[in-house]
C-alpha cells in the first residue's frame, strides 16, 4: 500500500480505538455494576459483567460495528417496568400503556432507524430480562442508565 493509504488507516484505527473506549466509559457510567472481561478467542466484542445480590447479573458487549448488545437475566421485574418506562419508547409490542402495569410477559420495541430490537421480559416469580441487540451506543446507554436509577430508587424505598 501507498504510504499515505497506511497512514489513512493508521489513523482510521486510532479514531476506533478511542471511539470503543468512550463507549465502554459510557456504558459503565451509566451502569457502574459493569467490570471488564477478556475477549473471546477469536471474538473482536468488548465484553463486560455485572453480578450482583438482588440486581441480577448479565453482560454488555460492543461489537465490531460500534453497537451495544445487553443480556440481563433474573432484573426485578419492578425495576424493568420502572426503567422502561421512564426511557418512554415510541411504542412497545403486546402492551397498552405504562409498562409498569402490564403483566407479565414478553414486551418489544424494534426500532425502524437503527435497526436496533429492545425486547423486555417481565417474568412470572417477579424477576425478568433485558436484552437488546445492535442498538447504538447512546440507546443502549439511556436504557442502563434507566435501569441503573430503578435500581437506585427500590434501594431507596427498600425491596419489594
Amino acid at each position: 500500500m501507498q504510504p499515505a493509504v497506511l497512514e489513512a488507516i493508521d489513523t482510521w484505527t486510532q479514531h476506533w480505538d478511542q471511539t470503543q473506549t468512550a463507549a465502554v466509559a459510557a456504558l459503565k457510567t451509566a451502569f457502574p455494576h459493569l467490570d471488564d472481561q477478556p475477549r473471546y478467542v477469536g471474538c473482536d466484542d468488548i465484553r463486560l459483567e455485572y453480578e450482583e445480590a438482588g440486581l441480577g447479573g448479565g453482560r454488555v458487549c460492543v461489537d465490531d460495528e460500534g453497537r451495544a448488545n445487553v443480556e440481563f437475566d433474573q432484573v426485578p421485574n419492578e425495576v424493568i417496568a420502572r426503567a422502561v418506562d421512564e426511557v418512554r419508547f415510541p411504542y412497545l409490542d403486546y402492551v397498552d400503556g405504562p409498562l409498569c402495569q402490564a403483566p407479565p410477559g414478553t414486551y418489544v420495541y424494534e426500532c425502524e432507524g437503527s435497526s436496533a430490537q429492545f425486547e423486555f421480559v417481565l417474568g412470572t416469580l417477579g424477576h425478568g430480562q433485558v436484552n437488546i441487540s445492535f442498538a447504538t451506543i447512546p440507546d443502549a446507554v439511556a436504557v442502563l442508565d434507566a435501569l441503573e436509577r430503578a435500581f437506585a430508587e427500590r434501594g431507596a424505598n427498600g425491596a419489594r
